[in-house]
């Protein structure tokens, strides 16, 4: 991922605007050819450039974001739900934790869940991840079983300033049942919107690559709801030939999502559907 200042990164052959859901993108390094200079750490160039503009609009657009308006109010959520968040807290201690010093921990957690799941995708080593945590910048968040001191499991979050957007999560299934998402989505949202004020929790934008519980999880049972946006994506000009070629059989190409070319090709052609729809 390459940071600049020109308000776009490069990320997973594309390019992305780094700007906040509600802020209003920098178009000019689009109109002036510069964001096609952006490239990946090996060389690799973009073949398209993704945006998004009208963030939290009344029209259902076929893309938004997920997001939590603060403050947040317990008293909101489901009276049984309520008691399952209480009782988390009674099983977990949450607190902000230095990632650095808590990596062993907080990869066991990580290596744990990853081994876990059905289809795991590429898992990274103790190296990776502190690799990572000492360049991301985030915030971790970490919840503990009160009665044996152990990290049940972990959040990072990006701070930025007025919003905050969770990255990612992980959860030791052998925790489980102290249900520490609760506990930690609890005092996320009691710690950004309430302490300090924030306009908004972001979990991200909707997830067109695979499919996830993650969001509905949030949407359900912690009263995130959907901003709707307009998705923009432009092409470079010989890439733009082999989509408009390859879009009339892109009900052929789900059948074949299962073939890691294929998917990839999906989910981009499922973002120009969005776009060609409005």
């Amino acid at each position: 991922m390459e940071k600049n200042n020109l308000g776009w990164i490069y990320y997973n052959h594309a390019v992305i605007t780094t700007c906040a859901p509600h802020e209003e993108p920098n178009l000019q390094p689009l109109e002036d050819g510069s964001v096609w200079d952006l490239k990946s750490s090996d060389g690799t160039k973009p073949l398209f450039a993704r945006y998004t503009t009208d963030f939290d609009c009344d029209k259902e657009t076929g893309f938004w974001y997920i997001v939590k308006d603060g403050p947040f109010v317990m008293e909101e959520l489901s009276k049984k739900y309520q008691k399952q968040v209480l009782k988390s807290l009674e099983r977990c201690e949450v607190r902000r934790i230095d990632a650095l010093s808590e990596i062993d921990e907080l990869y066991e957690v990580y290596a744990a869940a990853v081994d876990n799941y059905q289809n795991p995708d590429n898992r990274a080593t103790k190296d990776m991840m502190l690799q990572g945590v000492k360049e991301d910048g985030l915030e971790y968040w970490a919840a503990y079983d009160r009665s044996t001191g152990k990290m049940a499991g972990w959040m990072s979050c990006s701070n930025n300033g007025n919003w905050t957007e969770t990255i990612s999560a992980k959860y030791h299934p052998e925790r489980l049942p102290l249900r520490p998402s609760d506990a930690i989505h609890y005092t996320i949202l009691t710690h950004y919107l309430n302490d300090l004020g924030q306009k908004y929790i972001s979990s991200g934008s909707r997830n067109l690559n695979h499919k996830t519980n993650v969001q509905e999880y949030k949407v359900r049972n912690w009263k995130f709801r959907h901003a709707y946006c307009q998705l923009h994506l432009v092409y470079r000009k010989d890439f733009k030939i082999i989509v408009n070629l390859i879009y009339p059989f892109r009900n052929l190409f789900k059948k074949l999502d299962n073939i890691t070319i294929f998917h990839q090709i999906n989910s981009l052609l499922r973002m120009e559907e969005i776009v060609r729809s409005n």
